[in-house]
């Protein structure tokens, strides 16, 4: 057996993980996504157009005073159009709302639901995976008379 053989097959083996690291990393998507909330001595106002990633929101979600009665947090990915609001009512409860057509013409429908932590959670981090996410709770169509 050929010693130089060996070490050649090695080298390969190292070059080949090293570009199978380097196709992972360009699977990095950027995303543009910004919110804007209020809460017991936090506001971040929708004009500020505040970047934002999961990590941030999570935390951001974690801290929502849900005895400030005005608390809520939206957040809006400005590349798919999607935007979701959440209201915290208690320790363990939100309030998830999601906008049908909103814009200029909205005519006042949404999609709402009232649940618990881990499905919103859940929900939260596949939107900001920008995968699938609006299945994750179980929606109610409402109208809001403005």
């Amino acid at each position: 057996m050929n010693p130089h053989l060996r070490s050649n097959q090695t080298i390969q083996q190292v070059i080949e993980n090293e570009l199978e690291r380097c196709d992972v990393l360009s699977d990095v998507k950027y995303q543009d996504i910004t919110y804007h909330m209020d809460n017991r001595g936090k506001t971040v106002h929708r004009k500020e157009n505040a970047q934002i990633d999961f990590l941030k929101a999570m935390n951001e979600m974690e801290n929502l005073d849900w005895n400030y009665g005005n608390n809520y947090i939206t957040f809006d990915n400005n590349k798919t159009r999607e935007c979701v609001q959440f209201i915290r009512k208690d320790k363990d409860w939100w309030y998830a709302e999601v906008l049908i057509n909103s814009g200029p013409n909205w005519d006042g429908y949404a999609w709402s639901c009232d649940t618990e932590s881990k499905p919103i959670m859940d929900m939260l981090r596949l939107f900001f995976e920008e995968v699938p996410w609006f299945g994750m709770l179980s929606w109610k169509m409402r109208r809001f008379k403005h």
